[in-house]
């Protein structure tokens, strides 16, 4: 009895586990044991482990997750190939079989055989380091995923590789290369002393890892490596072994790539695929547009991704990279009437006017309607941010031209700040009377001026270029009756363009202190802003002290500088 416990002895003292029911019995009562032992009762009590014990134990119980994830990956195929599974005709396949009987998902019973089948016929290094405990369940998941995934890698894992020269080799090579006396084919008749010693040369290579296995070769590095690490060498191998499956995959990629821009409630739900190499270029385009979090930024990763790939489309069409040659660039148009756009830009959310806090009076639009000398349209139809549509609904309010959804109010404010107007005048009978030039609302030498003396968006804490920014009429709204002059003209970034306007934010010119820039952007670009309640918003950090008014010679001025335009 004695004997048999120092031959088969289990951790613990206990004596060996005699059947596979009695080893999982033992680990049932010890889980019991454990779950007791870290009840919120326990945790919350006074004897609770300390935080770094339960650090350890929480390490210590994946490490033996994985190992019992190994122990079930080695009995699945043994199960598979049995084949009494097939009895009853409950499955006609054994992922479908391990679906129904232990009730987990498909994709889950699928993976599980994928990787079982797969660390049995081409892994087993790794599955024995997996059962003992010396690979991560996740490194022996990229190995099984990874590696062999062609029957060209998967040959190439049986490899012998010298680690000396990281070339493939074989055991004849391979012995050629060490220095060995073999005895004189006089001497040894048989061959046997020559496959003796020749046996203890392999062996001692394998013991001192300088003949490893091509499996064993990228199971090296799985002990300095993180799960997401290791599959860049996994995939190294898998690329050096077998580049040709790497082109068939890629030719797949491609062809399923797809982008669905669907109209639903509210606004567009955007689905699809696209290769690595078309999805870098959009995740580095949109993360150059979004650059560093504004001041008081409270949108998600997701909200802003969103409003970047829109800043993308913006810059695009802004900028005329897309169809150079068009007779009307192309670009987001928004089709209202002349009484609708002064009604709606404003109106605040409570449908308030702006001005003089009243429920406004909505215009009739009747009439043919002329030009009003300003180029925005004077009757009952016109377009702004681009060209008219040919015909227009009598109360339909503002839509997008293209489409005919309703164009939001925040939009028009925007439009009405910084966009190309065309006046359309229509007849009785809804017939294109006439049809104005279109016209900026803010022209080319007054941005330039406005952008060499703002530089870039003057919100607090944002420096979006010019590039990506809009002209706002800062201190007096333009629906407000404010002119389009420099001086009423600030530089605002599309998404704080959008934010003023929808929060009633207000903006007045405090002048750029006569030392230089001062502590944060509020003092650098001389504007300050006022949210609804009427308090300043400011950068988290300290400001300087703004420059009062009569200070003297060298003083800011009460309205902002008027550069000239280049």
């Amino acid at each position: 009895m004695v004997e048999h416990a120092d031959d088969g002895a289990a951790a613990g003292g206990l004596p060996a586990a005699v059947s596979v029911e009695e080893a999982l019995g033992r680990i049932e009562r010890a889980t019991d044991d454990l779950a007791r032992l870290v009840a919120p009762e326990v945790l919350d009590g006074w004897g609770a482990p300390s935080a770094g014990r339960l650090m350890e134990a929480q390490a210590r119980v994946r490490r033996v997750t994985g190992r019992l994830d190994g122990v079930r990956f080695t009995v699945l195929p043994r199960i598979e190939d049995e084949g009494s599974w097939r009895s009853g005709g409950m499955a006609r396949t054994f992922t479908s079989w391990l679906r129904l009987r232990e009730g987990v998902s498909a994709s889950t019973a699928r993976k599980d055989v994928t990787i079982a089948r797969r660390l049995a016929t081409a892994l087993p290094a790794t599955r024995d380091r997996l059962v003992a405990g010396a690979l991560g369940a996740d490194h022996a998941r990229v190995m099984a995923e990874v590696a062999p995934t062609s029957d060209a890698r998967t040959d190439a894992l049986g490899w012998l590789i010298d680690t000396r020269t990281g070339e493939p080799t074989t055991p004849e090579r391979f012995v050629q290369t060490v220095a060995v006396d073999f005895p004189e084919p006089a001497d040894d008749p048989d061959g046997t002393a020559t496959r003796e010693l020749m046996t203890a040369v392999l062996e001692t290579a394998v013991a001192d890892g300088t003949l490893v296995t091509g499996e064993g070769l990228v199971l090296r590095e799985a002990t300095a490596l993180n799960a997401d690490q290791f599959r860049t060498v996994a995939r190294r191998f898998a690329t050096v072994t077998d580049p040709d499956t790497d082109d068939v995959e890629d030719d797949k990629a491609a062809q399923g790539e797809f982008l669905d821009l669907s109209k639903t409630l509210g606004g567009y739900h955007v689905a699809g695929f696209l290769t690595d190499e078309h999805g870098l270029l959009i995740s580095t385009a949109i993360t150059a547009m979004l650059g560093a979090p504004a001041a008081e930024e409270t949108r998600t990763p997701g909200q802003r991704r969103a409003q970047g790939l829109a800043d993308v489309a913006r810059t695009v069409l802004d900028t005329g990279q897309a169809s150079p040659g068009a007779a009307i660039a192309p670009h987001l148009n928004v089709t209202v009437s002349w009484t609708e756009l002064v009604t709606q830009v404003t109106r605040t959310r409570d449908g308030l006017c702006l001005t003089c806090g009243q429920a406004p009076t909505r215009g009739t639009g009747a009439g043919t309607g002329g030009a009003d000398g300003t180029g925005h349209a004077g009757g009952p139809g016109g377009a702004a941010g681009g060209a008219a549509a040919p015909s227009l609904p009598a109360a339909g309010g503002p839509v997008f031209t293209e489409t005919g959804g309703r164009a939001p109010r925040a939009l028009l404010r925007r439009l009405a700040c910084d966009s190309s107007v065309t006046r359309v005048v229509f007849g009785p009978d809804g017939a294109v009377l006439d049809v104005g030039r279109a016209q900026r609302t803010v022209t080319g030498p007054m941005r330039r001026a406005v952008i060499a003396r703002d530089e870039h968006c003057v919100y607090p804490g944002c420096d979006q270029p010019p590039s990506r920014c809009e002209v706002h009429h800062a201190v007096t709204h333009w629906a407000d009756g404010g002119g389009t002059s420099v001086a009423n003209s600030a530089l605002l970034c599309w998404f704080h363009h959008r934010l003023v306007d929808a929060r009633g934010i207000t903006m007045h010119w405090t002048g750029k202190p006569a030392g230089g820039a001062g502590a944060g952007s509020l003092v650098e670009t001389g504007w300050a802003f006022t949210d609804a309640r009427g308090h300043r918003i400011c950068l988290p950090e300290a400001v300087d002290p703004l420059p009062t008014r009569d200070a003297g010679p060298g003083a800011a001025t009460a309205d902002p500088p008027i550069a000239e335009a280049a």
